[in-house]
């Protein structure tokens, strides 16, 4: 085992679980999506990349495409900021494939 890109939510007591990553070149609770069907403070899905040789409540993308799957399904029209001079709001759309990418090659270098 390795580290892994995966899918969790926050432990019960709302407390951020111990099998994540927490290093600089780490990424933890991005893509984040709401789930009405969980009570709080479980009622997020996030991504992040675990420890190595995590165990724990969390579901693993097997693959990159697997992941970019995943965010493309949760994405819908998120945006992303691209502020101008003329426009300090302007935004412009979610990159599902960017994301997917940049997560993805952090766990990959982990694992190098």
């Amino acid at each position: 085992m390795a580290h892994e890109v995966c899918k969790y939510r926050l432990n019960a007591n709302g407390t951020i679980p111990d099998f994540l990553y927490f290093g600089n070149d780490g990424i933890h609770g991005v893509c984040v999506v709401a789930d009405m069907l969980e009570a709080s403070p479980r009622d997020n899905l996030m991504v992040g990349i675990t420890v190595d040789n995590a165990e724990g409540d969390f579901e693993s993308f097997g693959s990159k495409a697997t992941l970019e799957t995943y965010i493309t399904s949760i994405s819908g029209d998120w945006t992303n900021p691209a502020p101008t001079d003329d426009d300090p709001d302007a935004t412009e759309a979610f990159d599902a494939a960017a994301e997917a990418t940049r997560i993805w090659d952090a766990c990959t270098a982990l694992n190098a």
